[in-house]
Parts: structure tokens; C-alpha cells; sequence
């Protein structure tokens, strides 16, 4: 008999124990939100890539992140692209900035939005006439909106794969005339 009382016991106190470690107060989670600075909530990362071949790209575009809440987070960053056509024998390079938001919507699953703001050269670039042959160089915007994966190897860090559509088809676009959907894998950390 004292058996199992010691048994029943023991079961209880395990329930016990795990009814305080398993549920959080309102006043916790203040507290450990409220607890949070700035770098806490800041991520680095990008997007890198290569490509040789009869066209040449290599592009660098770090970026920045701030977490506004576990799943939603927006940020900016600098695009760079050395740009070669071999077959047309040209080069050229892009260069400007970009900012987005980022919503996870279900688990490591995203959708995302970005407006990339970049410097083209006008003899490379300028397919509408828009601007003076004198003019070296015009900015042009692009915003993309697509979804995502990434898998996560901290609460702010992983590696994602983006699938994103450019919502701007002008003939000046550098997006213009290439492969839907654009695929990009990044990085946090």
C-alpha cells in the first residue's frame, strides 16, 4: 500500500512540476519581451551568385533585418552586380538598394516583399528611350513580391530558397525578358 502511494505521489508532483515550467504568465512574457535590446532583434544575411558562362553575373547584396515580432520582419540592403554579355559583347554593373518585410506564415513558410531601387546604365539598359544618350546612368525600381522556405538553424538565422515575381514588366526593367519566377537563396544570421 505504501507502494503505491509513494508512486501516486511521485506522478502528481510530476504533473505539478511540469504545469509550472509548461505554462507562462502574462507578466512573463512582458518581462521577456521588454527584456529584448535592439541586437537581439537584428539579423544580417543576403543573397549571393554566380554565373559563367556566355553571360557572366556575380552578384553581392547583403542586407539587414530587424525582427518586429517573432514571425514579421523588415529590413534593407546594397545590391551589387558585375553583368557581362560575351555574345553582345558588353559589361556593365548594377549597383543601389533594396528594403523588404518578411511575414512567416506557417512555420519555416514566408511571403515576402521587396522594392530594389537600382542604377543601370543607360546605353545597356535604357530598351524605352526614355532618357538622353548624354545621360550615363538612370535609377529604376522594382518591386517583388513572392513566398519562401527556410530552414532555420536558430530563432534568427537559416538558409532560404525565395521564389519572386517582378511586378514592374517595363522594357527598362532588369528583370525584363528574364526566367518568372526569379529564385533566390539567402542567408540570416
Amino acid at each position: 500500500m505504501k507502494h503505491k502511494l509513494f508512486i501516486i505521489f511521485i506522478v502528481l508532483l510530476s504533473f505539478k512540476t511540469f504545469a509550472q515550467d509548461g505554462f507562462i504568465t502574462e507578466d512573463e512574457v512582458t518581462e521577456k519581451s521588454t527584456k529584448q535590446t535592439f541586437w537581439d532583434r537584428t539579423y544580417w544575411g543576403g543573397d549571393f551568385g554566380l554565373m559563367f558562362g556566355n553571360y557572366t553575373s556575380i552578384v553581392i547584396s547583403p542586407e539587414m533585418g530587424y525582427l518586429l515580432t517573432p514571425n514579421f520582419s523588415i529590413g534593407s540592403g546594397i545590391i551589387f552586380e558585375y553583368y557581362g554579355n560575351y555574345q553582345y559583347n558588353y559589361e556593365t554593373t548594377i549597383y543601389g538598394g533594396k528594403f523588404f518585410t518578411r511575414y512567416f506564415i506557417w512555420k519555416d513558410l514566408y511571403v515576402l516583399g521587396i522594392l530594389e531601387v537600382v542604377s543601370l546604365q543607360t546605353e545597356y539598359y535604357d530598351f524605352a528611350h526614355r532618357y538622353p544618350p548624354t545621360q550615363n546612368r538612370f535609377w529604376f525600381a522594382s518591386p517583388l513580391i513572392g513566398a519562401g522556405y527556410m530552414q532555420r538553424f536558430s530563432k534568427k538565422g537559416g538558409v532560404g530558397v525565395s521564389l519572386l515575381f517582378n511586378l514592374n514588366q517595363d522594357m527598362n526593367s532588369p528583370y525584363y525578358g528574364r526566367a518568372m519566377p526569379i529564385i533566390r537563396i539567402g542567408f540570416a544570421i
